[in-house]
């Protein structure tokens, strides 16, 4: 059996086809099973999608997947759906996604990027001290700048606020703290540090470290990290702001990340998506 698929950068910066986030897209996994669906995500070793061709409303329905399991409905992979989804459908506008876990999710075109609407999150101050923090990202106590946070019942890991983005780019974080830390403080293995830039209060810079299998990675460019930054700014009264998020250059993948929070505090990530390869996997 051929399965055909497409590797989509998303928060692309520009045509770079060496920046933004990369994610797998299946073009039809109709006749694959939960296990080989996972099976080609860990293979692939990215964030992977698998569509299911549907004449019917929405215009696809997907299962999203990361090398370790079965996500549900992901921020930054249903921006490179939409992208495929419209180009196999042709034409042009949004695109609406079905997901099993989450329902429909309406993916709008604006201009030259994707958008989506985060779904609502509950956030609340960590209770943590500013050494705890500082030592958890390896930076001396005076680098963390405001109150930590947590998003939905730390399932969305933390959201700090450091003072400069020196800081941030100096941000280290090691493996055994960060899950010695995200036990005692009941949070995901998930720390999203963040900064305004020094030019421009609408620009901020941004990494986000996560640490699945006992382990730490810092990711490129996240939707999900940008939602939860979003909902940290509206907890703390910022909205009707539109904010533009670098993310990724110590990986040498600049990522540039679209995040609007309205005046209701509802919230939206966006970014541009570029397809930079198309293969053929046998089964």
């Amino acid at each position: 059996m051929e399965i055909t698929y497409r590797l989509v950068n998303v928060f692309t910066d520009g045509d770079d086809p060496f920046s933004g986030n990369a994610v797998c897209i299946f073009e039809d996994g109709s006749d694959l099973s939960t296990y080989q669906m996972q099976a080609l995500s860990t293979e692939m070793n990215q964030e992977s999608v698998f569509i299911f061709p549907t004449t019917e409303a929405p215009d696809a329905q997907v299962r999203f997947f990361s090398p370790q399991k079965e996500t549900g409905f992901a921020g930054s992979a249903s921006l490179a759906t939409a992208h495929v989804v419209r180009d196999i459908l042709g034409g042009d506008g949004d695109v609406r996604l079905r997901e099993v876990t989450y329902g429909d999710h309406l993916i709008r075109h604006d201009g030259e990027q994707w958008v989506y609407q985060g779904r609502p999150k509950d956030s609340r101050a960590l209770k943590a001290s500013p050494q705890i923090m500082a030592s958890l990202v390896g930076l001396p106590v005076e680098a963390i700048n405001g109150e930590p946070m947590t998003v939905d019942e730390g399932a969305g890991g933390i959201v700090l606020p450091v003072r400069t983005v020196n800081d941030v780019r100096e941000t280290r974080l090691d493996a055994r703290l960060l899950h010695s830390y995200a036990m005692l403080l009941n949070t995901e293995p998930q720390v999203y540090v963040w900064a305004t830039s020094d030019s421009s209060e609408d620009t901020i810079l941004s990494r986000m470290f996560y640490g699945p299998r006992g382990g730490v990675l810092e990711v490129a460019a996240t939707g999900s990290g940008a939602a939860n930054l979003g909902a940290w700014l509206a907890a703390h009264g910022w909205t009707g702001i539109h904010r533009r998020i670098i993310q990724g250059r110590p990986m040498g993948r600049r990522s540039y990340v679209d995040l609007q929070v309205d005046e209701n505090g509802d919230i939206f990530v966006g970014g541009r998506t570029r397809e930079v390869a198309r293969g053929v996997f046998n089964l």
